[in-house]
């Protein structure tokens, strides 16, 4: 097997092996055995899509949101009773939901060391590595103010306003690490025909994906610092979480494409036959 970091070698649906003297670093493909499919190469097309699948589950789980609604429904009847400021109103916590939360954040955090990882053939100085370095950033200060949500108390409250600054602070570094991902994306992208700027593309189509998402949840974290009573009530942020979803899906059919799965469709799901091969 070739030893330069210049070559990458592929195998194919139909096991010819390939040489790809375009691509950027050397990778070998397919994995045939545990140790290969616990490398970071294997692991990273999964690990997002898990992360988002566990937003979806908060946001739209039943079960974990109906103690939040029963407590704003309190909230409203003990309104009529007693004349409190609106910040000044309880916020009910989760505990459970609290956990998995951390456990979230926790999660992003080592994805972004792995992606970092991935970048090991290239200098930490690289150009290419701010925006890992701003995700990292991104995902240390999600896990902060994780970790505070079980101290929050009221919606005006000294914690639950350190959120929202926190959060902020991280949506608007999460929006410049997603610019950061087009550049590095624009740099060091192989084009041809089906890949680069089309929706034909699947990494393209994740590109926007994620800048929208880091746009939406900027937006979402702006708004709660203004208005923070609607902290309970404004759900900007599940289209954020669909998004981030979205991204991820077209991270993992870009992978596949790349791996020669999509050999039966047209130009854009044939890898091979876009660089000439066949």
């Amino acid at each position: 097997m070739l030893s330069s970091p210049a070559v990458r070698r592929i195998f194919n649906s139909r096991d010819e092996n390939i040489i790809d003297l375009t691509a950027s670093f050397y990778e070998l493909e397919p994995f045939d055995s545990i140790v290969q499919a616990l490398k970071w190469r294997q692991i990273k097309r999964r690990l997002p899509s898990c992360y988002a699948i566990g937003l979806l589950v908060i946001d739209f789980n039943e079960n974990l949101n109906t103690l939040s609604n029963n407590t704003s429904g309190a909230n409203a009847s003990n309104a009529s009773k007693v004349r409190t400021s609106i910040l000044d109103q309880p916020i009910q916590n989760d505990p459970y939901m609290n956990q998995l939360y951390i456990g979230l954040a926790t999660a992003s955090i080592i994805m972004g060391f792995l992606y970092c990882w991935a970048w090991r053939n290239r200098s930490l100085f690289d150009i290419v590595m701010i925006p890992e370095y701003l995700n990292l950033m991104q995902a240390g200060l999600y896990l902060w103010s994780a970790t505070w949500y079980s101290k929050q108390d009221t919606l005006g409250g000294y914690y639950t306003m350190a959120v929202h600054k926190i959060e902020l602070t991280a949506s608007v570094i999460g929006l410049f690490a997603a610019k950061g991902w087009l550049i590095s994306w624009y740099m060091t992208y192989t084009r041809v025909f089906g890949r680069g700027y089309t929706l034909d593309d699947p990494d393209m189509v994740s590109c926007l994906a994620t800048l929208a998402n880091a746009i939406i949840y900027l937006v979402y974290n702006i708004q709660l610092n203004v208005s923070p009573e609607q902290y309970e009530t404004n759900m900007l942020y599940k289209s954020a979480d669909i998004l981030g979803f979205v991204d991820a899906c077209f991270c993992v059919f870009a992978c596949l494409r790349d791996d020669d799965w999509f050999w039966f469709l047209p130009l854009a799901g044939q890898y091979g036959i876009a660089l000439g091969r066949r």
